[in-house]
Order: C-alpha cells, then sequence, then structure tokens
C-alpha cells in the first residue's frame, strides 16, 4: 500500500512517491500503475484530462484519489482540486472527466468536476465510492452503465442542466444494484431527472435536497426488481418528485417533505409519514452578501471563470455587495469578482462561522 502524489509543477517522469517527486497528471500516477490499497494526493489547481482507471482495487483495500482541498498532505496551501473536460473553460474537448472503466473498489473524493459531453464520471465499476464532489455539467454527472452494483454517492452537491444528476442503467437485463445515494444536494435544470434508476432494485436514496423536473424516475421491467426506496428526503420545486414505472411501482417512500411540487408521487408506493411542510433553509449567508460581509457565496465566480473582467453594456456601478469594480472590466452578473473573500469570513457578531448556503435551492 503506497501514497503517491500529484500536482502543479510536477513530472510524470517523477516517481510520486512524495510531494518533492510529485506526479503532474492523474494519469501519471494511474499509469505507474496504483495497486489495491494505494492512496493518491492531488494538490490544489485544474487538471485537464480524462482520469482512465486501468486497475481494481479489492475489499478493504481499495484504490483512493482524493483532492487535497487544505494542503495537509500536499503544498500546505491547499485550495480547490478541480478536474475539467475543457482546455479553454470555455468549451468541450472531452468525454468524460474520469472513466472508472468498470474497474471495481475505486474511492474518488474532494473534487470540483466540470464541462465534459458524456459524463463527469462514467461506467462505474462495482463498490465504488464518490464523495464529497461538487459537480456541475450540461449533461450527466454520475453515469452507471451496465452492471455497476453497491455504488455510494454521498456528501456531493450534482447540478445538470441537460442530463440527469445520477443515472443508473442496466443494459439487457434487470439488476440487483444494493447502491446508495445519500445526504446530497441534486438539483436539475431544463426538464431532467435527479436520479434515474433503470431496471434496478434495492437501492436507497435517503437524505437528500433534491430540486428537479423529475426528482426520481424509476423504471423496472420486473415486478421481483422493485425494492427500491426513498427516505429523509427533501423535495422541492419538482414537477414529479417521484415517479416509478412498473406493475408494483419500482420505489417506496416515506419520511419525505413535498414542498411546491405539482406532484409528489406517481406510481409510487405512497409513506403514511410523509408531509408537504416547507423546508425554510438558512438565510444568514445572504444578509452577510446585501450588508457587506466578505463570505463566498454560490454565486460568486471562480477565478478559473472566462467571464471575469469580460467587456459589457452599462453594467452597474456596485454588484450585489456593493462592491466597486475590481479589475479590467464589471464582471456579468450580480457579483464582482474578488480574491480575498473567505468561505470563513465572520458573521457579523464578532466570530467565525461556516454556513451550508442551501438559498438557492427552489429558486
Amino acid at each position: 500500500m503506497t501514497t503517491y502524489y500529484v500536482g502543479t509543477g510536477g513530472n510524470d517522469g517523477n516517481n510520486g512517491t512524495s510531494w518533492a517527486t510529485r506526479k503532474l497528471t492523474l494519469n501519471g500516477a494511474e499509469d505507474i500503475p496504483v495497486a489495491a490499497g494505494d492512496t493518491v494526493y492531488v494538490g490544489a489547481g485544474t487538471y485537464r484530462e480524462t482520469l482512465n482507471a486501468d486497475v481494481d482495487g479489492s475489499s478493504g483495500s481499495p484504490i483512493s484519489y482524493i483532492g487535497d482541498y487544505d494542503g495537509t498532505h500536499t503544498d500546505g496551501t491547499g485550495g480547490v482540486v478541480r478536474i475539467t473536460g475543457s482546455d479553454d473553460d470555455q468549451t468541450i474537448a472531452r468525454t468524460y472527466c474520469v472513466n472508472v472503466a468498470k474497474k471495481d473498489y475505486r474511492e474518488f473524493r474532494n473534487f470540483a468536476m466540470d464541462l465534459a459531453s458524456t459524463a463527469l464520471i462514467y461506467n462505474a465499476g462495482d463498490y465504488d465510492t464518490y464523495e464529497n464532489l461538487y459537480l456541475m455539467n450540461s449533461g450527466n454527472c454520475i453515469n452507471y452503465y451496465s452492471s455497476s452494483t453497491y455504488q455510494t454517492v454521498r456528501n456531493c452537491y450534482i447540478e445538470s442542466y441537460n442530463g440527469s444528476c445520477v443515472y443508473y442503467h442496466s443494459i439487457g437485463s434487470d439488476l440487483d444494484t444494493h447502491s446508495v445515494i445519500e445526504n446530497c444536494v441534486l438539483k436539475t435544470l431544463n426538464r431532467a431527472n435527479a436520479i434515474i434508476m433503470n431496471r434496478c432494485s434495492n437501492s436507497m436514496i435517503r437524505n437528500n435536497i433534491i430540486n428537479a423536473y423529475t426528482g426520481i424516475y424509476v423504471q423496472n421491467f420486473s415486478d421481483s426488481y422493485d425494492n427500491n426506496v426513498a427516505y429523509n428526503n427533501i423535495f422541492i420545486g419538482c414537477y414529479n418528485a417521484i415517479i416509478g414505472v412498473a406493475t408494483t411501482y419500482g420505489i417506496t417512500e416515506d419520511y419525505n417533505t413535498f414542498y411546491s411540487c405539482n406532484t409528489a408521487r406517481n406510481n409510487c408506493d405512497t409513506g403514511a409519514n410523509s408531509i408537504t411542510y416547507p423546508p425554510l433553509f438558512d438565510t444568514r449567508w445572504f444578509f452577510e452578501m446585501v450588508n457587506g460581509g466578505s463570505m463566498l457565496t454560490p454565486f460568486d465566480l471562480a477565478s478559473y471563470s472566462q467571464l471575469l473582467n469580460v467587456a459589457g453594456t452599462s453594467p452597474t456601478a456596485k454588484d450585489i455587495r456593493g462592491t466597486a469594480k475590481i479589475g479590467a472590466e464589471r464582471e456579468w452578473g450580480a457579483f464582482e469578482y474578488d480574491s480575498t473573500l473567505d468561505i470563513e469570513a465572520g458573521s457579523g457578531g464578532g466570530g467565525s462561522v461556516k454556513i451550508l448556503p442551501l438559498g438557492r435551492i427552489g429558486l
């Protein structure tokens, strides 16, 4: 079991066994090759490549890729660790950010991924884990295609504009999936589905916030494959929160809230404990923002955004925070880019806070 390192300033000719001898690319580490039980720490920066998995981990010894956001294991500074399908942050150049290629016991944590044409994460194997990921794409974000089982998606923010956040698709036959999606924020636009489960059973969807045209869509073709459950979720602003397509519906729900949804359930076993209460999210991040606070919000542009300092027409003199132009041009949108902003800025009461900014859900 070996620990490897990847980061900007590295070289794929290095052995990768220390930060000083780090690899430059994700595939540089994969091609060592990694082995069951290995861990790869990836330093802050943008990685313009598709990581192609070549090796299986094993039970109790997964192969783990970890974005070192706090810098503890890499440069001591940290920052966002981003994998993108674009070469210029404008157009899409690659099909995937990570092609798991049906490799088993693989783990990916603490990455941001964006701008792939088909899926950010594609073709998972068995017993894979996707955790602490920020995924944003115009197509599918996580795509389990063929016969993936025992998958875990946990603690992720996933937003898709035209595809699905998570798409399970079994080819040719029903599949006893045994997968879990938990503690995630899932959002789609343009009449897309947050979660699709095609010919899958025995999966659990729990403790998520789901804002989509369709929250969960289950299409099964055999009554023996219908043991999917949805518990403890917040569905907000969905046209259809849960849809089941099977003789016995394919999914059972309970202990969920369905707020401002056109249809809560369609062909779904109804839980006796589900409600329609509004979630009422914490609003402190908003008042920090408009009252001159220095805390980042979900709407601030990233340092690599191609919309920084782009010429516009008759821009406002100040942004939503009251900040005047910084740099060559006033940014498009409501926010001026300011590199000094901090996600842990004070709340105005003299202390420091960490606030999960969920106020955009349902907007």
